[in-house]
């Protein structure tokens, strides 16, 4: 038996209680209770209230069952517990008042739901405020980063594929910085108590290969705020010298008719999304072109990738569908529900791995491929 134990002591107080996991925690799959049940003792023999949790939670996951238990002789068991996101190493955290000690690492596994996209162990980004909500997925090859964009905290960040770790995050004030004259926007009406924005709903990243840019789309989702008016705007830079660095280039206001919800490099032109519609953007001439090149299904596009000539597009917040770029005929329809997707919110591909992006807080990145039993 694996016993993991902290205790504390203070003088001036009761005697320090011990506490352990009796019984671990066993690799699970996600949603399925954890069999044996997890025990937690303690040498108190007074009745003790119990509480377990999800340690340090970097995927944002919620356990389900009784987390809150009294030690009878000691022991304590939590049956029925679940946790709902399948990713590696996670953590419990026990804790009898102010004394804690954490479980050995454990698995939550992929549920076998057989459906046409094999789901693999999520990516917990590491370091991200309960709030986050991070829009968009882009993958740069040139750092094998998934970078995202996030409005709550207001900066690019580029995450390590196997670690979830940001190594250099581009933050609003590095714009700014480099960019001053995006700090200067006039709504236009008169009020100073009113205010406008170019740099605070970064919330859209596309990277061009081809030319080697990352973009980074300012959007207008919180125009309706009564002090901050958001400004659409573009900010262009080039992978730096560093992993996840970043050189600054340019930046332009773009036309405000559009959304600017998603953004996709293909061939070295620059497409955004616009409601349903799927438009061509030049960044030398700030132009975006009036006529759509493309609709795919009618619905709101929230998220964009192209890989070998096919383009990913997520409609909504839960479907994913696939289409031939060239003929703009489709390929693919996926339903992300049954894999506990909620409310997607960005789509990536490198080679044979789809990457969508979780836009609930927290914002785990979920990998899928194509089943081989598929036909």
């Amino acid at each position: 038996m694996l016993a993991i134990t902290a205790c504390s002591s203070d003088s001036s107080g009761p005697d320090p209680i011990n506490v352990s996991f009796r019984v671990q925690p066993s690799d699970v799959e996600a949603g399925s209770p954890i069999v044996p049940a997890i025990e937690v003792t303690t040498d108190s023999e007074a009745p003790q209230t119990v509480s377990i949790s999800i340690a340090d939670n970097d995927c944002g996951a919620s356990l389900t069952g009784d987390p809150i238990r009294t030690t009878v002789n000691g022991v304590a068991a939590f049956p029925g517990v679940t946790v709902s996101i399948p990713a590696d190493g996670y953590q419990f955290e026990a804790r009898i008042q102010e004394h804690s000690t954490r479980s050995a690492p454990f698995d939550v596994l992929v549920s076998d739901f057989g459906g046409p996209l094999d789901q693999h162990p999520a990516l917990c980004l590491k370091g991200r405020s309960q709030t986050a909500d991070a829009a968009s997925l882009a993958w740069v090859s040139d750092d094998d980063l998934l970078w995202t964009a996030d409005d709550n905290t207001n900066q690019v960040c580029g995450y390590d594929r196997r670690s979830g770790l940001c190594p250099n995050p581009v933050t609003q004030e590095q714009l700014l910085t480099a960019f001053p004259a995006a700090a200067d926007c006039d709504d236009g009406d008169g009020n100073p108590a009113t205010s406008c924005s170019f740099s605070d709903e970064l919330e859209v990243v596309a990277f061009d290969g081809v030319g080697g840019f990352i973009y980074v789309f300012n959007t207008v989702n919180d125009s309706g705020s009564p002090v901050v008016v958001d400004r659409p705007a573009v900010f262009r830079m080039r992978p730096g010298d560093c992993r996840g660095c970043v050189k600054f280039d340019a930046w332009k206001e773009l036309p405000v008719e559009y959304s600017y919800r998603a953004a996709v490099a293909i061939d070295g032109r620059l497409y955004i999304s616009n409601g349903p519609d799927l438009h061509r953007y030049d960044f030398d001439s700030n132009t975006v072109v009036e006529e759509p090149v493309f609709r795919p299904t009618g619905g709101i596009i929230t998220g964009l990738s192209e890989w070998d000539g096919s383009l990913f597009v997520l409609i909504g917040s839960r479907h994913l569908y696939t289409f031939d770029w060239n003929e703009r005929v489709a390929e693919g329809d996926f339903d992300l529900s049954p894999v506990g997707v909620r409310s997607a919110s960005g789509v990536t591909v490198v080679r044979d791995t789809i990457y969508v992006l979780e836009g609930e807080p927290r914002n785990p990145i979920y990998p899928f491929t194509v089943s081989s039993d598929d036909p």
